[in-house]
């Protein structure tokens, strides 16, 4: 079985920063397809053949104009997850901030170039099922 792994990085890396530590060393430079891979090798059992197939990071950009310094760590992040192998693919979306009602949420959110899911999965063998409700 091939496993395709959509990280969404916004949350990934806020969610890490506040975990570890903004000021500890290291914690941005986590090899997202071995930690992948880890988690199927956890679940080998429900999974037995299973492989990473391919790893997707989806982010919004950081504007430049609103965060200078935050665009430049954010360019250098997607750069060593290019260069290192970590990811198959950079998905950048855009970023809506909050509407005053707070109806985007709190921080605002990215949003997917695609937002909808797929509605069907598949295998090498040809075989096709929709993914469960």
């Amino acid at each position: 079985m091939r496993v395709g792994v959509y990280i969404d990085g916004y949350n990934l890396y806020y969610g890490a920063r506040t975990m570890c530590g903004r000021g500890t060393a290291g914690w941005r430079w986590l090899n997202l397809r071995a930690l992948a891979g880890d988690l199927l090798e956890k679940h080998k059992g429900l999974w037995p053949a299973a492989e990473v197939a391919r790893v997707v990071y989806c982010t919004a950009r950081i504007s430049g104009a609103e965060n200078h310094e935050g665009q430049q760590e954010q360019d250098v992040y997607l750069r060593a997850l290019r260069v290192s192998g970590s990811v198959d693919e950079l998905s950048l979306g855009t970023y809506r901030h909050p509407h005053r009602d707070g109806s985007a949420g709190r921080g605002g959110e990215a949003e997917q170039a695609d937002p909808e899911p797929p509605t069907m999965a598949g295998d090498d063998s040809g075989q096709w099922w929709r993914p469960r409700s």
